[in-house]
C-alpha cells in the first residue's frame, strides 16, 4: 500500500507539471489578405528581415514575401515556379543562405541568397526532411521527417545514425509544421487540426538538443493555423494563417521555461520515461477533466483496495 500511495503521489506531481505555458498574442506586426488562395506556409528571420514562402493551393505556385524586420514593410515580392508546400526554411548566417525545405518530406533543399533572395540552386540531403532549423553554436542542422529527428553536419551528413529526438507527435489531428533553433532548445510548431477533428489551437513543443521534452507553449483557438516560430533580439516571431482569410506576423517576448522535472529510482533506464510520448500524443486546450479523472481513478483503486485487505483480515 505504501508504494501504491508513493505512485499516485507521483503521477500527480508529473501531470502537474505537463502544463503548457499560454502565449499571450498582442503585438500584431504585419497582416496582409491570403490573395488567390496562396497561404503561408514556412518562413524565417535573419538580423535584417523576415522572409516567407506562400504556396497556392496545389504548392504550384509560390510566392516570396520579404519584410524588413525592423520597419515591417514589405520590401520583396515575388512570384514564381513551385517551391513545393515549403513546409519550413531556415536561415545559416555563417554562409549567409536561407535553405527551404522543398515540398513535406523531400530529399532536396532550396538555395536563396540572403542578401538579394536569389535563387542559387539546390541540395540534396539523404532524408526526406520536413522541418529545418541551422545551429549557429554547432554549425549544424537539425532536421525532423514525421515523428523523427536528426543533427546534420554543414555538409548534410548525419552526425549520428541514431536520432537525437523521436516519438514525436504521431496523431492524425495534428498538422506538424516548422520548427526553429534558439538558446539551446527546439521549438516545434504544431497545429490541432480542425478538419481531423482537432479544436484549431497551437502548440509549441520545446525539447533540448538530447531529444529531452522541456516544456510546451499553447495558444487558443481563435488565433488560426500557427506556421512556424523564429527569433530575433531576444523575441519570439510567430506566423499563422488567420481563419479570416489572412496572414499574420507576431512578435511576443520569449516566455521562460523550465524542465518538467521526475524523479525516478536510480536503476531505473531513463529511456523508460518519455514525457514526450506523453505530452504528444494530442493537444488539448483543456487538461483539467483528465488530470481530475486520472487522479480520482487511482485514488478511488487504492481505497478499494485497502478495504478488501481489512476485510480479509477480519
Amino acid at each position: 500500500m505504501k508504494k501504491f500511495i508513493y505512485f499516485i503521489l507521483f503521477m500527480f506531481l508529473f501531470i502537474c507539471n505537463v502544463k503548457a505555458l499560454d502565449i499571450k498574442l498582442t503585438n500584431k506586426v504585419i497582416e496582409f489578405d491570403q490573395v488567390d488562395g496562396f497561404e503561408l506556409q514556412g518562413f524565417t528571420s535573419t538580423d535584417k528581415y523576415i522572409f516567407m514562402i506562400l504556396t497556392n493551393d496545389d504548392d504550384s505556385l509560390s510566392n516570396i514575401k520579404v519584410f524588413d524586420i525592423n520597419s515591417y514593410k514589405l520590401i520583396k515580392d515575388i512570384y514564381g515556379s513551385s517551391l513545393g508546400h515549403a513546409n519550413d526554411v531556415t536561415y545559416n548566417s555563417k554562409e549567409n543562405v536561407i535553405y527551404i525545405a522543398i515540398s513535406g518530406g523531400s530529399d532536396k533543399l532550396a538555395t536563396f541568397n540572403g542578401d538579394d533572395f536569389s535563387y542559387m540552386g539546390s541540395v540534396d540531403i539523404d532524408l526526406p526532411v520536413r522541418s529545418i532549423s541551422y545551429i549557429d553554436k554547432l554549425d549544424q542542422y537539425a532536421v525532423r521527417m514525421v515523428s523523427t529527428g536528426y543533427l546534420l553536419d554543414n555538409d548534410f551528413n548525419k552526425v549520428n545514425n541514431t536520432p537525437f529526438v523521436y516519438g514525436m507527435n504521431i496523431s492524425k489531428r495534428i498538422g506538424r509544421q516548422g520548427w526553429t533553433y534558439y538558446n539551446d532548445f527546439i521549438y516545434y510548431c504544431n497545429w490541432s487540426w480542425i478538419r481531423m477533428g482537432g479544436d484549431g489551437s497551437n502548440t509549441i513543443l520545446i525539447y533540448d538538443l538530447d531529444g529531452k521534452f522541456v516544456n510546451s507553449y499553447h495558444t487558443n483557438t481563435t488565433v488560426g493555423e500557427i506556421e512556424g516560430i523564429s527569433f530575433n533580439n531576444d523575441k519570439m516571431i510567430l506566423g499563422f494563417n488567420e481563419y479570416e482569410g489572412k496572414v499574420a506576423f507576431y512578435i511576443e517576448d520569449i516566455i521562460d521555461v523550465d524542465y518538467i522535472k521526475i524523479d525516478t529510482d536510480e536503476d531505473e533506464d531513463e529511456d523508460e520515461v518519455t514525457v514526450s510520448d506523453t505530452i504528444n500524443k494530442e493537444i488539448k486546450n483543456d487538461r483539467k477533466p483528465f488530470y481530475i479523472g486520472f487522479i480520482t481513478g487511482f485514488i478511488t483503486v487504492g481505497v478499494l483496495k485497502t478495504i478488501q485487505r481489512k476485510k480479509k483480515s477480519k
